[in-house]
């Protein structure tokens, strides 16, 4: 197999609605839309490690009671398209596709988010995509 020439630890993914709300977020503004896109594919690079300039200015953490299922979410400071607060819910994956040579990193949700807590509602839509990616991505593997 030759090199792919990917960088980065993870292959970072959007999902179909994702992208849409990232899209809805910018009002169709592709530079707004960059910048967001930039902010998710940092990612890639994420954990940081020590000595690592390229995932050391991500400002993450796991979601609280979805750790297990590793969902997190990226806040973002910077203003999009005149919103502040920003996040982006992800889900990293265990398991490498037979077809990749990284594992990935699905980007769920994006939106503005006005408080720090998340609803039960919300929660419960987060975990319920993590586990629509891994049945139909990774065969419902519990190692996904």
């Amino acid at each position: 197999m030759e090199p792919s020439g990917l960088r980065g630890n993870y292959f970072v993914a959007p999902t179909a609605s994702a992208f849409k709300q990232a899209m809805k977020l910018c009002d169709g503004r592709m530079r707004e839309f960059q910048k967001l896109r930039r902010h998710g594919l940092k990612l890639m690079w994420w954990p940081a490690k020590e000595g690592d300039e390229a995932g050391h200015d991500c400002d993450w953490d796991w979601i609280k009671t979805l750790e297990s299922k590793r969902i997190g979410e990226l806040r973002i400071d910077e203003r999009i398209n005149n919103h502040r607060n920003v996040r982006i819910i992800f889900f990293k994956a265990n398991l490498t596709r037979p077809d990749e040579p990284l594992p990935r990193i699905w980007l769920m949700e994006t939106f503005a988010k006005d408080h720090q807590k998340f609803s039960s509602k919300e929660l419960k839509a987060f975990a319920a995509m993590r586990d629509w990616i891994v049945f139909r991505e990774y065969g419902g593997s519990s190692l996904a």
